[in-house]
C-alpha cells in the first residue's frame, strides 16, 4: 500500500536534514555555538531597545538635587569664616556673613524639589505598570534618596501641631517687653526689630503656653540684673545691649540678646526686662523667632532655660 503524500514529504525532509548534519560532521558544535550567540545578541538588543520611563529618570535626578540642596542648606546655615564669605558673595550680600534666612530658603527649595520627585516617581510607577517600560530600579533609588531627606521636614511638620502658630512668646502678655531701637541693637539684629505683640497672639499664647510666666526673684534689682546678664552668657546668647537700672530716673534694667535655632541657625531676638518690686525683683523675657510663623516651642524653651538659671541663682543665696 503506498504511503500518504504528506508522510512521504516528511520522510524526504528528514533525510535531507540528516544528510546535512552528517555532512557538517565535527562542525555541528560550531553551528550550535553560533545559534546560541545569535539568540543571546537578539535578547540583549531587545532588552537594550526597551524604552526607559522618562519620569523615572527625572524623579531620580530631582531626588539627588533635593538631597544636595538640603546638605547645602545645613552647610550655609553653619558656615563660618571664608565659607560664610563665599555664601555671602553668592547671595550678593555685603559683609562677611550670608543672609540668616539662606539655610531656610534652601531647605524649602529642597522640600519643593523632593515633593516633585516623589510625584514623578509615582507617575513613573504607573507608566511602568501600564506600558511595561524599564525604570523600576530608578524608582527604588528615588525613594531611597528621599528617605534620607524627608524625615526631618516631616518631624518639623508634626512638631508644629495645630494652629495657632506662634513665634513671639512673652512672659508678660499685658505689657510685653519692647525691643530697643538703638543702632547697636538694630545692627546686631541685622536691621530687624520685632513689632509689638498683638492681642490675638497674646490670647493664643495664654492658651498654648500657660506655664510661661514672669520670674520673681528674691534679689535686689541690680543683683537680679547681674544674674540675668550672667545667665545669658552661660546660655551662649549674644548680648547686644545691656542697660543697667539707674535709680528713680531709670528703675528698669534692659538686656538685648540674640540666640539661634539649632539646625538652621535662624535668629531669635531676645529682650529681658528687670523691674524692681516690693522687696523682690520681677524679670520678664520675650523671644521672637525670625522668618518662621511657628517657632515649634523654641521661644518657650529659651524662656524656660533663663527661668531655670535664675531660679538656681536665687536658691543659692
Amino acid at each position: 500500500m503506498p504511503a500518504p503524500a504528506g508522510l512521504e514529504l516528511r520522510l524526504l525532509a528528514s533525510r535531507r536534514v540528516t544528510g546535512y548534519l552528517i555532512h557538517l560532521g565535527p562542525n555541528i558544535s560550531t553551528l550550535k555555538r553560533l545559534i546560541m550567540r545569535l539568540m543571546g545578541n537578539a535578547e540583549r538588543r531587545l532588552a537594550f531597545d526597551e524604552p526607559v520611563s522618562r519620569l523615572a529618570i527625572a524623579a531620580k535626578a530631582l531626588a539627588k538635587l533635593a538631597l544636595s540642596l538640603a546638605l547645602v542648606a545645613i552647610v550655609a546655615a553653619h558656615a563660618r569664616g571664608g565659607l560664610a564669605r563665599f555664601f555671602a558673595v553668592l547671595t550678593l550680600r555685603p559683609g562677611p556673613l550670608p543672609d540668616p534666612g539662606l539655610g531656610l530658603f534652601l531647605l524649602l527649595a529642597a522640600l519643593a524639589v523632593a515633593a516633585l520627585a516623589l510625584a514623578l516617581a509615582f507617575g513613573a510607577a504607573v507608566s511602568i505598570w501600564a506600558r511595561g517600560r524599564r525604570g523600576l530600579e530608578r524608582i527604588f533609588a528615588t525613594l531611597a534618596l528621599l528617605a534620607l531627606f524627608l524625615p526631618y521636614p516631616a518631624w518639623l511638620a508634626y512638631s508644629a501641631g495645630d494652629p495657632p502658630f506662634l513665634a513671639d512668646i512673652s512672659t508678660d502678655l499685658d505689657d510685653a517687653p519692647a525691643f530697643s531701637e538703638s543702632p547697636a541693637a538694630r545692627a546686631g539684629r541685622d536691621g530687624w526689630t520685632p513689632p509689638p505683640l498683638e492681642r490675638a497672639q497674646r490670647e493664643a499664647q495664654a492658651a498654648a503656653y500657660p506655664e510661661v510666666r514672669p520670674m520673681v526673684l528674691d534679689m535686689e534689682t541690680e543683683e537680679a540684673f547681674n544674674a540675668a546678664l550672667e545667665a545669658a552668657g552661660q546660655l551662649r546668647w549674644i548680648v547686644l545691649e545691656a542697660i543697667r537700672p539707674g535709680g528713680p530716673a531709670r528703675p528698669e534694667g534692659h538686656i538685648e540678646a540674640l540666640a539661634y535655632s539649632p539646625a538652621l541657625k535662624l535668629p531669635v531676638a531676645i529682650v529681658i526686662r528687670v523691674r524692681p518690686g516690693n522687696g523682690e525683683t520681677r524679670v520678664d523675657m520675650r523671644a521672637v523667632t525670625r522668618y518662621l510663623p511657628n517657632d515649634l516651642g523654641g521661644g518657650a524653651a529659651l524662656i524656660g532655660k533663663l527661668s531655670d538659671a535664675l531660679e538656681e541663682k536665687d536658691d543659692s543665696q
